[in-house]
C-alpha cells in the first residue's frame, strides 16, 4: 500500500484521534491510514495530538534535552559561507603572488631540483654547497621545485626498508636543508610532499623561517623600482609529455597559458630548456625543466631511462635593468657556481655605472 505524504491538515485531526483511541497503538493506526509508523507520528506532531495522553496513558515527562554539539542548520550554512569566502581569498591571492624588491640590483634565483634529502642516492655534499653558494653571495635567493624528502607512504612504505635513513631522520635531514639556505624566495610542494595530506611537516619547518611554501604550485611576479615586472611559475610538474622535448610541459603552458617571464618544473629527474618570444609584447619566455640531486635511482635504472640530467639544479640571473623585452633579462645557468659568478660580476659593474 502506498504511503500517504506529508500533507495533514486541520480538519483531519478528528480522523487520528479517533484512529487512535480505537487502535490504542501506533501500528494499528498507521495501518488504517495506509503509512508507516513515523509518518503515523509525524502527523500527530504537526497537528499537535499528545499521544499519550489521548489514550489515557498520564501526562508526558517533560525533558530537558542537553544542548545540541552541533551546529544548527542555518549556523551550517553560515559556516560554509565564511569557509567559501576565505579559500576563495586565498585562491585568488595566490593567482600571483607580488614579492617585493627595494633595489634594481640584478638578483639570482638558484632553483634547487628534486631534493630528496633522505634518500641514499642523493649527492647530498652538492646540495651542502648548493646551499652555502645561496647563503654567502649577495643577491642570490633560493628556491625548490618540491620532494625535499622521499616520504613514502602506503604499499610504498616498504621502501624505507631498501634505505638508511628512517622517516625521521628525513624530517631531520628536511629541516636542517631548509635552515641551510636561509634565503628562500619560495618552497613548492611535490607529490612526495602532499603524501603527508594536510598534516604536511614541511609547512611547519619552513613556516619557522618565514619562507613561502605553496602546494603544487608558486606563480610570483618579482616587482622591482620603477614598476618593473618579473613573473615566475614555478610548478612541481607542468601537465604534458614529449618523447621529443622534455621541456615540453613548461612550453605548452607558456604558449597555451599567460606568458610569464619563467615557467619552471621537475619531479621527472630531467634537464630542459626551451625559449619563446610572445609576438605581441616582445617578451622572451624561458621554459626549464631541472633535475634532482637523487643521482642514482634504482627505479628509473629497472625502466631503463635515459639520463637527461644537466645538473641537479639551474640558476637564473635576473638584470631587472634591461628591457623588458630583453633576450637576456633572465639568464640560466647549468653550473650554479658560474651563475653565482656572473651574479657577482653584473651587480659590481651595475654599482661601478
Amino acid at each position: 500500500m502506498a504511503c500517504r505524504p506529508y500533507r495533514w491538515k486541520p480538519e483531519q485531526r478528528e480522523d487520528l484521534e479517533a484512529a487512535i483511541r480505537a487502535s490504542a497503538s501506533g501500528p494499528e493506526a498507521a495501518k488504517r491510514f495506509g503509512i508507516t509508523v513515523p509518518s503515523f507520528h509525524h502527523a500527530c506532531r504537526a497537528l499537535g495530538i499528545e499521544y499519550a495522553q489521548l489514550l489515557g496513558r498520564g501526562e508526558q515527562p517533560e525533558i530537558t534535552r542537553p544542548t545540541p554539539s552541533g551546529l544548527t542548520k542555518e549556523e551550517l550554512v553560515e559556516e560554509r559561507k565564511r569557509r567559501y569566502a576565505r579559500l576563495d581569498a586565498h585562491m585568488e591571492s595566490r593567482h600571483l603572488i607580488p614579492v617585493k624588491l627595494s633595489k634594481s640590483d640584478p638578483i639570482g634565483i638558484l632553483h634547487f631540483g628534486d631534493p630528496h634529502v633522505d634518500d641514499d642516492g642523493t649527492d647530498i655534499s652538492l646540495l651542502e654547497a648548493h646551499a652555502r653558494l645561496v647563503r654567502e653571495t649577495p643577491g642570490l635567493y633560493g628556491a625548490t621545485v618540491g620532494d625535499t624528502t622521499n616520504n613514502w607512504i602506503g604499499r610504498l612504505a616498504r621502501l624505507y626498508s631498501a634505505q638508511s635513513t628512517t622517516q625521521a631522520d628525513a624530517w631531520q635531514l628536511a629541516e636542517w636543508f631548509v635552515e641551510q639556505v636561509r634565503d628562500w624566495i619560495y618552497i613548492v610542494g611535490g607529490n612526495h610532499d602532499a603524501w603527508s595530506g594536510s598534516g604536511d611537516p614541511m609547512r611547519w619547518i619552513t613556516s619557522q623561517i618565514g619562507a613561502l611554501y605553496q602546494d603544487s604550485e608558486v606563480r610570483i611576479a618579482l616587482r622591482f623600482p620603477g614598476k618593473r615586472e618579473v613573473r615566475i611559475n614555478c610548478r612541481h610538474d607542468f601537465a604534458g609529455r614529449s618523447q621529443w622535448n622534455p621541456a615540453h610541459g613548461p612550453m605548452k603552458a607558456i604558449f597555451l597559458g599567460v606568458r610569464d617571464h619563467l615557467a619552471i618544473a621537475g619531479h621527472t629527474h630531467e634537464s630542459a630548456y626551451g625559449v619563446l618570444k610572445d609576438p605581441e609584447s616582445g617578451i622572451v619566455c624561458h621554459a626549464i625543466k631541472v633535475a634532482s640531486y637523487k643521482r642514482h635511482d634504482r627505479f628509473a635504472l629497472e625502466k631503463g631511462f635515459r639520463d637527461q640530467h644537466l645538473g641537479p639544479a639551474v640558476l637564473t640571473v635576473i638584470d631587472p635593468r634591461l628591457p623588458a623585452d630583453h633576450p637576456d633579462l633572465i639568464k640560466p645557468f647549468w653550473d650554479p657556481e658560474e651563475g653565482a659568478a656572473y651574479l657577482s660580476w653584473l651587480r659590481a659593474r651595475e654599482r661601478a655605472a
